[in-house]
């Protein structure tokens, strides 16, 4: 684990998510911009889209002690809008690692991150993903996203292209279609991208790339989540 690490670091600023060649030989690479400073409401750019939180978006966290352990929670809420794809106009409002969120659609006690993505036409699409911890791998968000008629599959990925093992911190989301057809991907691991299938309907082009505004801003919280998993946002450890 240790050696992967190592190359896990060296990688750098070249670094790409493992992705299905299915996806790359149909997708082109978008570059995201502006997701370290989205919480001050500045942009983020991939593709012809353009997100902007409206409201919230800073990670918080709080720990309390129990004997020799602590227990850490880390939250994230916030709404943005979407531009640039169709309808033209969405918005949208995630919550991780909260009691309580907005959601078109029933969602489980245990959802560790919700969004919703809204067209300016009505109707919308709801994303969640669950956490599911592994025996013998790291702890990951999985689950899907719909619009109450059409359902996608979202699994997070923990490996980089051309590497062996997998990574207790997670590099992006891959997104699969009702047949497993991989449609979209995410890298959330800087440098972050966004890969959608251009032969997909406008709309649902643009509903993805709603969620993956989502995803990315709530990137940091999901990094953190093999060292605070998400059922509800806790975890315990020992003290330092």
């Amino acid at each position: 684990m240790a050696l992967f690490a190592l190359s896990f670091v060296a990688a750098g600023c070249s670094a790409r998510m493992q992705l299905d060649p299915v996806l790359t030989a149909k997708a082109v690479e978008q570059p995201v911009k502006g997701t370290t400073w989205a919480a001050f409401r500045k942009p983020v750019t991939f593709a012809s889209y353009t997100a902007k939180l409206t409201k919230g978006g800073f990670q918080t966290s709080t720990s309390a002690s129990l004997g020799p352990y602590e227990r850490k929670q880390s939250k994230q809420k916030f709404e943005y809008t979407l531009i640039g794809g169709t309808p033209a106009s969405w918005t949208g409002a995630c919550a991780f690692g909260q009691s309580s969120q907005e959601a078109l659609f029933p969602i489980s006690n245990d959802a560790g991150l919700v969004c919703t993505m809204r067209p300016e036409s009505g109707g919308g699409w709801q994303l969640e993903l669950k956490t599911q911890g592994k025996l013998y791998g790291p702890n990951s968000l999985n689950g899907s996203m719909t619009d109450g008629t059409t359902t996608l599959s979202i699994a997070m990925v923990h490996r980089l292209a051309g590497n062996a093992f997998q990574s207790a911190k997670p590099v992006g989301y891959e997104i699969r279609d009702a047949g497993g057809v991989a449609i979209a991907a995410v890298q959330i691991y800087n440098p972050q991208f966004v890969w959608i299938d251009p032969g997909l309907p406008a709309e649902l082009q643009t509903a993805i790339a709603a969620a993956a505004a989502g995803l990315l801003v709530s990137g940091k919280s999901a990094d953190d989540i093999n060292e605070k998993p998400q059922n509800g946002g806790s975890s315990f450890g020992p003290r330092h």
